[in-house]
């Protein structure tokens, strides 16, 4: 490997390590482009953190997280997102048996969503996370699905079969 393959001057540029500003409150062309698994941290409960691309009309390229509990409290409030989500892209909501497969096919597809600022709350050290935008609600379809223009292989998966390695 050589040295010259690449020569930028950076001293050329504006400092903009300041905050991202938030996007306003409003309805969003989205798509879901990758998924892992994670653990809660305080109870070390099953979930699912999906990255959403921005997709128009405004804010192209921005990225929204959204974590989905997949045991405890939050089961319920996360099989009503996944059923609504399900509903925004024109897919059926009722499936008896969501896993992977299910959650695979959900990637790369748009849909549309209302927008929302989350408040940041309490660190419990005495300051506060930022404030940030999660997707208050998701816009139910009324047509089959649209494929995104990202390839349909940018899915971060975990795992192909229903064997995760939860411990990591």
């Amino acid at each position: 490997m050589t040295d010259d393959i690449f020569n930028l001057n950076l001293t050329d540029v504006e400092d903009d390590s300041g905050p991202i500003e938030l996007m306003p409150v409003g309805d969003y062309e989205m798509v879901a482009t990758a998924w892992k698994s994670k653990k809660s941290a305080e109870k070390g409960h099953k979930m699912i953190e999906v990255t959403y691309d921005v997709v128009g009309p405004k804010y192209q390229g921005r990225k929204v997280w959204e974590n989905y509990m997949l045991e405890g409290n939050g089961l319920n409030v996360t099989k009503g997102k996944l059923r609504n989500w399900r509903k925004a892209m024109g897919m059926e909501p009722d499936v008896e048996a969501f896993g992977i497969e299910q959650l695979e096919e959900m990637m790369n597809v748009n849909f549309l969503a209302t927008m929302r600022v989350e408040v940041g709350g309490d660190k419990g050290d005495g300051t506060k996370w930022a404030d940030k935008n999660v997707i208050g609600k998701f816009i139910p379809g009324d047509s089959k699905p649209v494929a995104s223009k990202q390839d349909v292989n940018q899915s971060d998966s975990s795992s192909d079969d229903d064997d995760f390695d939860w411990d990591k």
